[in-house]
């Protein structure tokens, strides 16, 4: 989470005084702005520090605006959100404000601690606080958490009604406009020519909905304007030097300074829309600029949903160019933006925790530390941000996408139902660069909260993280990892140093209840070089989890680190299965020489003694402690029925079949995964044709099944009372049927 510094004044009155320690308050009514900058660390600086600091994001709160004047001598609620969950804070309260402790929830406890400073604690942590309060005399009262400030305007009974009156005059008038310039709006639909359509609904509706932008001023005129529903950029161009200047609609900072962050808010009162940006292949530099929106800019019915395509962003504010995270939980949870055929340089993408994104054509965002658009070389002003902190990511079929990070993790989904949902035929690379945890745990990929990843049909992704962070991690129990039909994800981690086993560690993490499912003919490939002695195990998972490779998929994965302790896959629960069967290569494998001479290193390695390997029709190569050769020790054809049960490292057999006694025997005294390495390998199916049958009891083949397979093989008819029982014994010894 991020801090933000901003300063403006509300009718509501909102004041957020710059401080790198304490959050924005966020506003849905009319503001005016006051000057906001602040001066940052120079890019040196800031990479000087990264050994010795990191930067935290600290909650941000604010205060809910209501939607009716507040009366003196009436108790209302002050509603307060947190951009985090917290269990605790402090909240100032001034002279005539009291706390209705009578009606207060059994769960929340507010506890005076001097003056007029109260303590804030819940039971359990939480994002919103609702808290009773009463003010007996009209005025102004100014309430704080931290340095995050509101004013509290009370009124008395006989201006509350002059105020009803005003209402409802202007709520007929308004009802008279509508009802005069009532139009149908345009829908957008998102596909593979998602840009030409938008344009055909948009000009086809009515042309006013369509406006040419050439500047900032032109742009945030049509961004506020609800009757435009397709902004057309024609012009590159820049925020200016003071970004509300001759403005309305929105409030905000006055100043842009180079490597600082300001903020611009759309303040216009329900204005939120389908809104389609189109670049034309335009480039827009933000400078430090990022556009976000107070809760009035919201219509509920039709909330905030921006499409930006075929264009070219320039930035470096750390929340990104345009961001919903001053929105209330409701209106940022409904609010969606579709990136299509978009360049991104400079620093973060998004950082809107409750929202949804969405992804297709070709999206790049790469972030650098200072970056030279068409207009100016720019400092950003935070390199440790990842490119995206939202709640779910959905990249449609065919998409290309590529991410990389400066000193942090990539992509961040934080909250309840966090998804990575990947369509068919993509191509996605996502880079973490530096040596810093900055966000997303420091991965190229986390899901905070019980979330799941899907990769569609023949896609491809690649993922290059830090030297000592994952490229994987699923902390949230009961996640899922699932890969469908010839899928390929391909992890390159060099330079491991670390031996430490948790969300941040190892290559891949997940929590207790979580599955891994690789999809037919599909593929999940490790590399890990240059890991020196590090014990961190290359897959840990931190509980009982479910394994399953499908036919003619593929789990390999290869580790160079010379410590004894680590393993390829480990599960701390002995409730863990790893089952596959017609795999078309399972390879787990140490390509250096272990240390030491203990013989308790393991490549798998399950807690308790019930963990099970579940392997079925597969031969298998064994390759015995310091073997780096390409021939193994023990090699078994076929494999059939194999079921191992764990306790550590150990390996207990308890079925296995083949073709003879002999081979079962030989696999009993001899198999173990406490090796260099094991290879399980596809055995081809059988292919059979049968020639056609007939009724003509003069042919043969009325009486005779006759037809084609491959030698060797023995071939079971079974379905009909005509067929006669057979006579060859199964090659699985371990069956009896004939």
């Amino acid at each position: 989470m991020k801090i933000k510094k901003a300063l403006v004044l509300a009718s509501t009155s909102l004041l957020c005084f710059p401080s790198l320690f304490f959050p924005v308050i966020s506003m849905s009514i009319p503001v005016s702005a006051l000057e906001n900058s602040v001066e940052l660390p120079k890019e040196s600086q800031l990479i000087d520090s990264l050994g010795s600091t990191t930067e935290t994001k600290a909650p941000i709160f604010s205060f809910e605006e209501s939607q009716e004047p507040h009366m003196a001598g009436k108790q209302f609620e002050l509603v307060v959100h947190a951009s985090q969950e917290v269990s605790e804070f402090l909240l100032n309260l001034p002279e005539g404000v009291s706390i209705v402790e009578d009606k207060q929830s059994a769960d929340i406890k507010f506890t005076n601690i001097e003056g007029n400073q109260w303590q804030v604690l819940v039971n359990s942590p939480q994002m919103a606080f609702s808290i009773p309060l009463i003010i007996e005399e009209e005025g102004e009262y100014e309430v704080a958490i931290g340095e995050s400030k509101t004013t509290l305007y009370i009124h008395a009974e006989e201006s509350q009604q002059r105020t009803e009156q005003e209402v409802t005059s202007e709520e007929k008038e308004a009802e008279k406009t509508e009802e005069t310039n009532d139009e149908p709006s345009s829908t957008t639909e998102t596909s593979e020519n998602h840009s030409e359509q938008v344009m055909e609904n948009a000009r086809s509706t009515k042309e006013t909905g369509v406006q040419d932008v050439a500047n900032w001023q032109e742009f945030i005129r049509a961004f506020v304007d609800p009757t435009v529903n397709y902004i057309n950029v024609i012009a590159d161009f820049e925020t200016p030097d003071n970004p509300v200047s001759g403005l309305t609609g929105v409030t905000g900072a006055t100043s842009n300074p180079n490597g600082g962050t300001v903020f611009v808010y759309v303040n216009a009162s329900q204005v939120s829309r389908k809104l389609v940006i189109e670049g034309n292949g335009h480039q827009i530099d933000f400078r430090a600029v990022s556009l976000g929106f107070h809760n009035s800019s919201v219509n509920s019915n039709n909330p905030w949903d921006i499409t930006l395509q075929n264009i070219e962003i320039y930035h470096g504010n750390w929340y990104g160019p345009i961001m919903y995270i001053d929105l209330n939980t409701q209106n940022q949870t409904a609010a969606r933006i579709h990136y299509h055929n978009v360049k991104n340089v400079g620093n973060q993408l998004l950082h809107s925790v409750l929202s949804s994104v969405t992804m297709s054509g070709n999206v790049s965002s790469n972030q650098v530390a200072t970056y030279t658009s068409k207009f100016r070389t720019w400092n950003i002003n935070n390199i440790a941000q990842a490119n995206l902190e939202i709640n779910q990511l959905d990249i449609l079929d065919d998409a290309k996408i590529n991410l990389s990070s400066i000193n942090s993790g990539n992509i961040d989904l934080l909250n309840a139902n966090g998804r990575l949902t990947v369509g068919d035929n993509v191509e996605m690379t996502v880079a973490v660069n530096g040596n810093g945890t900055g966000e997303a745990l420091g991965s190229n990929i986390a899901v905070r909260s019980s979330g799941n990843v899907t990769i569609g049909n023949n896609s491809k992704i690649e993922l290059l993280p830090q030297n000592n962070y994952p490229a994987i991690t699923l902390p949230g129990a009961n996640s899922r990892f699932e890969m469908k039909e010839n899928s390929h994800v391909n992890i390159s981690s060099s330079g491991r140093t670390v031996s430490t086993n948790n969300s941040s560690s190892n290559i891949v993490f997940m929590a207790g209840g979580s599955t891994m499912h690789i999809g037919k003919q599909s593929s999940f490939e490790i590399d890990a070089v240059n890991q020196g002695t590090s014990a961190s195990n290359v897959i840990h998972v931190a509980g009982a989890a479910t394994f399953i490779v499908d036919k003619e998929g593929t789990l390999d994965i290869k580790s160079d680190s010379t410590a004894a302790a680590q393993s390829i896959l480990a599960f701390t629960n002995a409730n863990s299965t790893f089952s596959f069967s017609d795999a078309k290569m399972i390879n787990l494998q140490r390509t250096n020489t272990i240390s030491g001479t203990a013989t308790t290193n393991g490549l798998i390695n399950i807690s308790g003694s019930a963990g099970l390997l579940d392997v079925d029709v597969q031969s298998v190569r064994q390759w015995q402690r310091g073997n780096l050769g390409e021939e193994p020790d023990f090699s078994w054809n076929p494999i059939f029925n194999l079921k191992i049960n764990y306790a550590g490292t150990l390996p207990t057999i308890n079925t296995v079949s083949s073709v003879s006694q002999d081979v079962v025997d030989n696999f009993r005294n001899n198999f173990t995964t406490r090796a260099q390495r094991v290879l399980f390998e596809y055995i081809p199916d059988v292919e059979v044709t049968i020639d056609p049958l007939t009724e003509d009891p003069n042919e043969v083949n009325s009486h005779t099944i006759t037809g084609k397979a491959n030698p060797n093989s023995v071939i079971r008819f079974s379905g009909d009372p005509a067929i006669p029982s057979g006579s060859i014994p199964s090659p699985d010894i371990s069956e009896s049927e004939k």
